[in-house]
């Protein structure tokens, strides 16, 4: 009986899980299963793919896009990593040997997020650098370089088993796309006369990556993944001549305007609401702006960015890093928006100071001389798509002096497993948890079942001091109906006071605490902790109306991706009957 409940339970999860999806995002995924059964190269699509060196002519200059996002070591680094058959991508090592490299075929359990940016190829954009610098035969780039692209072409042909998993995947595609086109150009018209038949596998792969691409838009996942997917066919149709690249262009043009518009909120977050998401829909916007033909559409991509630069310049830390709500890295902002000379945009990266409330994200933010914080009051996602939200309705995060104080868990990868978890549950956020339960229903890698809706926000912002409040109905399916109310005061040159309010009724077990920036050190103190880092001292004292144990335990901060930091979270927990509140004050000690 114990596993037909489980089993029962199991169904209902996913229901509560694909009710949101659209019906395109349903069909779209029943049509690639279909056609899985049906060989890429046959009928129609076939007849598309002729040998015709004419069809396969690249084009002459491309427009200058900036580079992001290569991720991996540059320069000599790269090449002697990879003569000792080592690659080096999102801060993982892993082994790829340069006589029979290991491309990671097929579904991939471990370490997938560093296979899939294995087949971005932005490190054999890298060599392309050296040997386009050098120009001299059998030097070790022009050797690596040579060897890796004959390897992939031949071993990640498409129609062997287990490429489309993440070699042909479209993201990986669009992404791959821009890079080779990149390296084609640079390596000059002499690389290429040294290999005619290397350059021509190499154009026909690229012809057929861009027209897999446009069969495979993902229209069943949306989102940024639609973005990128307009971002590689516009490379292709500026590198490609022909009416097969004046039709990607067409494509592209259309879904960079459409999705513009469904993903950018009015008040300019992206509506994924994670900040390191948001930085590479920006780069995407401005390759956007510089790759279609359209003005207009151009134009469109321009002032979208513009506006986009600027709400991520209010989610920066004093560190110049961005929040790390939801999947990504504390990525440097300033990185990011200086690319926008590329589009004739300067904007002013000075500190932002005072107050802002952007309601459609839902975050609020707070920046004078002594803090800088950021409160997560919003939806956790567009329904349709939450795969890269955290369970952290009402979560916090803050810098104190200049200094990271409270961070949230980060994103370490996208594997299955207990840090995937972590990074996603309520309990490693700076909210409450009750009964163990996450706010909003995490399961899987990227699934959302039942979420958080946030209620009863306030927020008043005065020229010396931010006011702000709202509640979530994520606990409403306990028993009691458990609801979560959080109110935030902040004033310069004072305290930072939270005040936690847990209504309902029954008994129930909650716990709330902070996830420390690791270079801070805590000690206990009566009702609270005393947190140390150099000349630095705050004090951090919990009051309750009913009696709480504290504790501070050992826990992890993943800041970047494949980057793990041991660190400190303070910790208060209860045990017995709601209602509860529990207010804390956040205070420099001098």
């Amino acid at each position: 009986m114990s596993l037909r409940l489980a089993d029962v339970d199991s169904w209902l999860r996913v229901l509560r899980t694909t009710r949101y999806l659209r019906s395109s995002q349903i069909a779209y995924r029943l049509r690639r299963v279909a056609c899985r059964a049906i060989p890429f190269a046959s009928g129609k699509r076939r007849s598309r793919h002729s040998d015709s060196a004419t069809l396969h002519q690249p084009v002459g200059a491309l427009p200058s896009v900036p580079l992001f996002g290569r991720g991996c070591l540059q320069g000599a680094g790269l090449v002697e990593e990879l003569r000792r058959g080592k690659l080096s991508l999102v801060n993982q090592t892993l082994p790829l040997l340069a006589d029979e490299p290991d491309w990671r075929l097929g579904h991939q359990t471990e370490n997938r997020l560093w296979a899939i940016t294995l087949h971005y190829h932005a490190w054999l954009f890298e060599l392309s650098q050296l040997v386009g610098s050098h120009q001299v035969l059998n030097n070790p780039a022009d050797t690596l370089l040579r060897s890796f692209l004959q390897q992939w072409l031949r071993g990640c042909r498409l129609g062997r088993p287990g490429v489309e998993a993440l070699a042909w995947n479209s993201y990986s595609i669009a992404t791959r796309l821009g890079w080779w086109a990149r390296l084609w150009h640079g390596l000059g018209s002499s690389f290429w006369k040294q290999s005619p038949e290397l350059e021509r596998e190499f154009l026909q792969s690229m012809h057929l990556q861009a027209t897999q691409l446009e069969y495979n838009l993902e229209w069943d996942l949306r989102a940024n993944h639609l973005l990128r997917d307009a971002v590689g066919l516009a490379w292709a149709g500026r590198f490609f001549a022909g009416r097969e690249a004046d039709r990607w262009m067409r494509t592209a043009t259309r879904l960079a305007i459409a999705q513009a518009d469904e993903q950018m909120l009015t008040d300019g977050g992206h509506f994924e609401r994670s900040p390191f998401y948001h930085l590479e829909v920006m780069d995407d916007l401005l390759s956007l702006a510089l790759l279609l033909k359209g003005k207009a559409a151009r134009e469109k991509m321009r002032q979208t960015w513009r506006q986009a630069a600027d709400y991520v310049c209010w989610l920066r830390h004093p560190d110049g890093r961005v929040a790390q709500f939801n999947d990504g890295a504390a990525a440097s902002v300033e990185e990011h928006v200086r690319l926008g000379s590329a589009i004739g945009i300067e904007l002013d990266l000075a500190p932002r100071r005072g107050g802002r409330n952007f309601a459609d994200s839902g975050v609020v933010v707070w920046h004078d001389k002594q803090w800088s914080l950021v409160f997560d009051v919003g939806q956790i996602g567009p329904d349709y798509q939450p795969a890269h939200a955290h369970a952290d309705t009402l979560t916090v995060e803050c810098s104190f002096a200049g200094e990271r104080l409270f961070v949230d868990p980060g994103c370490h990868s996208y594997d299955h497993d207990e840090r995937r978890r972590y990074d996603r549950s309520t309990d490693a956020h700076n909210t409450v948890c009750i009964d163990g339960t996450d706010s909003s229903e995490m399961w899987h890698i990227f699934r959302v079942g039942r979420r958080a809706r946030p209620m009863e926000v306030h927020v008043d912002i005065q020229a010396d001091r931010l006011s702000a409040a709202a509640a979530h109905d994520g606990y409403r399916h306990l028993p009691g109906k458990p609801n979560h109310h959080r109110a935030i005061q902040v004033a310069e040159h004072g305290p930072l006071q939270v005040h936690d309010r847990i209504s309902g009724a029954g008994e129930h077990h909650a716990q709330g605490g902070w996830l420390l920036a690791a270079a801070w050190n805590a000690t206990s103190i009566e009702k609270g902790w005393r947190l140390t880092r150099d000349l630095l001292c705050v004090e951090v004292t919990v009051d309750s109306d009913k009696p709480l144990n504290f504790s501070i335990v050992q826990a992890n901060y993943h800041p970047e991706y494949g980057i793990e930091v041991a660190t400190q979270r303070l910790q208060w927990k209860y045990e017995g009957s709601l209602p509860l509140e529990v207010r804390c004050t956040v205070a420099s000690v001098s």
